[in-house]
C-alpha cells in the first residue's frame, strides 16, 4: 500500500470518527519521524511528545472542518506542522528566558506584588479551567502535566490496558482542555505570558 494511500485512509477513518485506528498508524509511523526530528534539534522525548500531540490535534481539526487537503502528503503534512510548532516553541522560550533574566534585577516591592497577583489569578484560571473536564481527564492530565509521567506510567495508574488507550485518552483530554480555553478568551489573555 502506497504512503497517499495510508494517508487516504487515515483521514477517511478520522472522517468516519474511527480515531483509534488513525491514531494507531500516527503513532506507529509519523511519532518516530517527529521525535528524531526534536531529539536531534536540543528537544527532550517529552518535548517530542507534546508537539507530537498538538500536532495530531491540528490534523484532526483540519480534518474536521474540512480544510485538510487528501492531495497532501499525511507524513510530511504532519512533519511541516511539528517542525513549526517546534520552531515556535524553542522561539518562545528563548525570549522567556531573556525576560526573565532582564526581570530578575528588579526586585522592587511593588514588581513582586504584581507577580504574585498574576500568579494567583493564573492559578485560579487553571483550576477553573481545570474544574470544568470531567474526572478521569482531570487526573490523566494532572500526570502528564504535573507529574511528568509517561504515557506507559499513566496507563498503569489509571489502569487503561495499554499505552496506546492513555494516549487516545490524553488526547481526548487535551483537545476538550483546548476547547474549554478556547471559548473563553479572558482565560486565553490570563494564561499568555
Amino acid at each position: 500500500m502506497s504512503v497517499d494511500r495510508i494517508g487516504f485512509k487515515i483521514v477517511e477513518s478520522i472522517k468516519r470518527g474511527d480515531d483509534a485506528s488513525a491514531l494507531d498508524y500516527l503513532y506507529n509511523q509519523p511519532l518516530k519521524k517527529i521525535r528524531k526530528y526534536i531529539l536531534s534539534n536540543n528537544g527532550t522525548r517529552e518535548d517530542a511528545n507534546d508537539i507530537f500531540q498538538d500536532t495530531v490535534i491540528v490534523l484532526f481539526n483540519q480534518i474536521k472542518k474540512e480544510k485538510y487537503n487528501v492531495d497532501l502528503d499525511l507524513d510530511g503534512f504532519l512533519f511541516v506542522v511539528a517542525r513549526n510548532l517546534w520552531v515556535d516553541k524553542v522561539r518562545k522560550e528563548k525570549k522567556r528566558s531573556v525576560k526573565d533574566f532582564s526581570q530578575e534585577y528588579d526586585y522592587t516591592d511593588h514588581s513582586n506584588q504584581l507577580k504574585d497577583l498574576i500568579t494567583k489569578e493564573r492559578s485560579t484560571a487553571l483550576n477553573q479551567v481545570f474544574s470544568q473536564l470531567d474526572e478521569r481527564c482531570q487526573k490523566l492530565l494532572h500526570y502528564s502535566i504535573y507529574d511528568k509521567l509517561s504515557m506507559r506510567e499513566i496507563s498503569v495508574k489509571m489502569g487503561y490496558s495499554n499505552e496506546n488507550v492513555a494516549k487516545s485518552n490524553h488526547y481526548r483530554c487535551k483537545k476538550s482542555l483546548a476547547a474549554i480555553v478556547k471559548d473563553n478568551p479572558n482565560l486565553i489573555s490570563l494564561l499568555r505570558d
